[in-house]
């Protein structure tokens, strides 16, 4: 087993993960054609590799590791609207919080009216997938989502206005991966379930499918970002503007391919060498801006936010809404049992989370806290 150690990189120990996240990273470590492992400070338990996780593979491509969200991340910009003046009381911000749920659809919910996108590329000329892809491909672009996606206004350092969206690819990445998930036990039967052969006729399908689904995502975010910006204002030219040149955009749930290696981020985010990042923590925390180091020792990744340290259901049996109203005390949110999931406490502690990074994979540059939080 010591062998197999020698491909691992933690930011943390290992025992201090819950223990189905630590043999999560046991499997993936038995795997021979894994090159390296890195294991970010928000790992936790994910299907198959756990969130938080970075598996560089030889010549394999896995759907199981990059996951159902493809394409998950973060946008985020800063604008020069000072929050002080901008936001005079109160109101303006139940005002904004309002028009942000009647603009945009969260949850289930889709669009009335489609918006155009591209024409999905289908390879694996699967008529099943294509139907399912198309029944959602205009009606969702757009749209938020539910779980820990948001869409966050807040205010940095310096006192301007941010704003950070989280969402990734809907239903279109979750039917793209549930397909190869699928046909990853037939297609390969040399290879453990969940993986294909990168060279394979099915891996480059995957890799193709894949792809589209993390540009649909960047392009769901966008059209989102376009939308809270005229909320505060901007005409499409300073709109369009400011997403050119001013937009922060990482995802967390990819492949990238590099000669036959295939490096997978499942919850982790981008930490290339000056490349800006966005890590945020919980509804209460806010969101750190940071540039990477480019420590190619853990893959040249970090954290993608804080990390879970309850599931959902023992959130909802654990935490009771004093505590949740009491924490979310001065931000305009949907504070209530729906979102009981997503209250500050099931959370780890995002602070601790950064330190356990900074100066080694990442550095912070700037810290929003939250004035508004829209959850699905």
């Amino acid at each position: 087993m010591s062998e197999k150690l020698d491909k691992l990189r933690s930011l943390i120990p290992i025992y201090e993960l819950e223990q189905e996240a630590q043999q999560q990273v046991y499997n993936a470590l038995a795997l021979n054609f894994l090159i390296k492992l890195a294991v970010m400070p928000d790992c936790h338990t994910g299907y198959t590799l756990p969130i938080g996780g970075v598996a560089l593979l030889d010549n394999v491509i896995s759907p199981e590791y990059v996951g159902y969200d493809i394409g998950c991340g973060m946008c985020y910009i800063t604008t020069r609207l000072l929050a002080n003046k901008f936001f005079k009381n109160e109101k303006k911000k139940i005002t904004l919080f309002n028009e942000i749920y009647n603009r945009i659809p969260v949850g289930f919910n889709s669009r009335e009216n489609s918006l155009s996108y591209n024409k999905f590329p289908n390879a694996s000329g699967s008529q099943e997938l294509a139907d399912k892809v198309n029944s959602k491909l205009y009606i969702q672009l757009g749209t938020l989502g539910g779980g820990n996606h948001f869409i966050e206004i807040g205010v940095n350092k310096e006192g301007y206005i941010t704003i950070t969206i989280h969402s990734g690819s809907r239903n279109i990445g979750h039917s793209i991966a549930s397909y190869y998930m699928k046909l990853s036990t037939i297609v390969d039967i040399h290879l453990p379930k969940g993986f294909l052969d990168l060279s394979s006729e099915c891996g480059q399908q995957y890799l193709n499918d894949m792809n589209f689904a993390l540009d649909y995502a960047l392009e769901n975010r966008k059209v989102m970002m376009k939308e809270v910006l005229s909320l505060f204002g901007y005409n499409s030219h300073e709109i369009n503007t400011l997403i050119h040149t001013h937009m922060v955009n990482e995802n967390h749930n990819h492949a990238i391919v590099n000669n036959n290696e295939v490096l997978h981020r499942k919850g982790a985010t981008p930490a290339e060498k000056g490349q800006i990042g966005i890590i945020p923590g919980s509804m209460k925390s806010g969101v750190y801006v940071t540039e990477g180091l480019g420590n190619e020792e853990y893959l040249s990744s970090s954290s993608h936010g804080a990390g879970r340290k309850m599931s959902r259901k023992k959130a909802k049996d654990a935490i009771t809404m004093d505590r949740f109203k009491k924490q979310m005390h001065g931000i305009i949110a949907k504070i209530e049992k729906a979102t009981l999931d997503e209250a500050p406490d099931a959370y780890k502690d995002v602070s601790k989370v950064i330190k356990s990074q900074e100066g080694i994979v990442i550095k912070t540059i700037d810290h929003s806290t939250p004035l508004i939080n829209v959850k699905g």
